[in-house]
């Protein structure tokens, strides 16, 4: 991971102020900058205002694209009993860590892309750091109800630093019986 781009999103709805929007801010960016020192990183960041959305509430969003192109992100939700620097870098860790763990998803998108893989055709794969709860869980499920199979394996070529994997399935081939061509997506899209 030689360079990333960052995207910082802090919403803030409602009578909140906007301090707490910009602390957040601050925080994340100065972490992912410090983790990231010997690259550029360029940030977007954006406040959303009030009148954007209902009720009070805020919350941290970043998404980090790596020189390799893959895009992964982390979320954390405010509330009273957390600061915003605190909720910044607890984010901001979270997505540093799939990062320098080298896989092409983020943590919480691969129990996500399970799912897709247990049901296409021919044999997906995916890299990912190594496999959470919910991903292990997402794997015994797909193979307990169908006729799926997973593997998983130590990646052969990871980067420096990395401990990433990669996870295989012979899927099922699922195809949409109800899917004619007269009822498909104009131009054939699906």
């Amino acid at each position: 991971s030689s360079g990333i781009n960052a995207e910082y999103g802090v919403y803030l709805c409602g009578s909140l102020p906007s301090s707490l929007g910009e602390r957040c801010l601050h925080t994340a960016e100065q972490i992912i900058k410090r983790r990231f020192s010997a690259t550029k990183v360029p940030v977007k960041a954006r406040l959303c205002k009030s009148d954007e959305a209902f009720g009070n509430g805020w919350g941290l969003r970043i998404s980090a694209e790596t020189a390799g192109g893959c895009l992964l992100t982390s979320c954390g939700n405010g509330n009273p009993k957390i600061s915003p620097e605190r909720l910044a870098s607890d984010t901001a860790e979270r997505v540093i860590k799939d990062i320098d763990e080298g896989g092409c998803v983020d943590s919480y998108m691969q129990d996500q892309l399970i799912i897709l893989m247990g049901l296409a055709s021919g044999v997906p794969q995916v890299r990912s750091g190594p496999l959470p709860l919910h991903t292990k869980t997402a794997i015994h499920l797909l193979e307990s109800l169908t006729t799926a199979q997973f593997t998983v394996t130590k990646d052969p070529n990871p980067a420096p630093g990395e401990q990433s994997y990669v996870i295989e399935c012979r899927g099922i081939a699922l195809e949409n019986a109800y899917l004619t061509q007269s009822n498909s997506c104009p131009n054939n899209i699906a």
